[in-house]
């Protein structure tokens, strides 16, 4: 079978256009979804890997400048990129997609020429671009470092969270990977959801791998998002679980020195830094201090965050 190039969603409802890009990304090897409902194609981006979105800028049931706001506001989401499909004669509206978050625009009535050199050219950048971890699609380290770099840079006062699961290892083993990898994986869209809800607007949730995250908001915001993380994780959590390991409270495993033993049920460690009291110069020692942090608070054996107190 023939390996497909990347997938593409397509939110447009009109039919000769739609049929018309179906048929010169598929010439070319890419896996095509035709979608003229927003709400659909945006669930289907939700439970599917798409490599692109391509919308309509104006439709009669498809205001690509709200996808595109949508999209962006998603940190699952937010890496996909956009493009839009716009009248020649729209030269304002053009620049109001790209605003709204849209990588590129190609005009209409189509070129195909223009057409699959603009969604090779974009799609070669963003593989070019984004480090992100394969489980999660989130941003990976050299993403997260770039981040800390610039708001270092650029003198900001923020709060980096370092987030850990405890006895992921012995559940993992326990479990298996499948499952191991749903937890990975809801832990993502908890962090993300409550950065969301509690967070600042221009938070930033990044995977290091495994079972760890770095998120960055706010020092006004801190206490909320942690709580909230916590809150969610302690009511999620049960779900993971088998019935008879629930009623027991922990499960029968390897520890990491590959004794057999009683490991009681994962919970979350957060470990917070900030440069509101340190006058940190380098990231380096910013990664540093919320790793001291995290190690810290994995101590207690319970659901915890803690916030670096310590003075420069």
């Amino acid at each position: 079978m023939k390996k497909v190039e990347a997938n593409i969603l397509v939110l447009s409802g009109e039919v000769v256009t739609s049929e018309l890009m179906e048929k010169l990304l598929k010439g070319e090897g890419f896996g095509v979804e035709i979608c003229c409902d927003v709400e659909k194609g945006l669930g289907k981006l939700r439970e599917e890997k798409f490599d692109m979105v391509i919308c309509e800028l104006e439709g009669e049931k498809i205001k690509g400048i709200e996808v595109c706001k949508k999209i962006r506001q998603s940190f699952i989401l937010r890496h996909i990129p956009i493009i839009l499909l716009v009248k020649k004669e729209h030269t304002i509206e053009k620049i109001k997609g790209i605003y709204a978050g849209a990588d590129d625009y190609i005009e209409k009535p189509l070129q195909s020429g223009e057409f699959l050199t603009r969604i090779k050219a974009n799609l070669w950048r963003t593989k070019r671009d984004l480090d992100a971890n394969p489980l999660t699609k989130l941003p990976g380290n050299a993403s997260i470092l770039k981040e800390l770099e610039k708001r270092l840079k650029r003198g900001e006062k923020f709060c980096v969270g370092y987030v850990d699961l405890d006895k992921f290892k012995e559940y993992n083993n326990y479990y298996g990977f499948e499952k191991g990898d749903k937890i990975i994986k809801h832990t993502a869209r908890i962090i993300a959801s409550c950065l969301e809800k509690v967070g600042s607007p221009n938070d930033f949730l990044g995977h290091i791998g495994g079972d760890d995250f770095i998120f960055i908001t706010s020092w006004e915001c801190i206490n909320k998002v942690c709580e909230k993380i916590i809150e969610i994780f302690e009511n999620d959590l049960p779900h993971f679980y088998e019935e008879e390991d629930k009623k027991r409270g922990y499960i029968i495993t390897k520890d990491r020195e590959n004794r057999i033993c009683k490991i009681g049920v994962m919970t979350i460690s957060i470990g917070v830094t900030t440069n509101k009291h340190h006058a940190f110069t380098h990231i380096a020692q910013l990664t540093q201090a919320a790793t001291e942090m995290k190690n810290y608070a994995k101590t207690f054996s319970r659901n915890v965050y803690l916030i670096d107190q310590r003075k420069s």
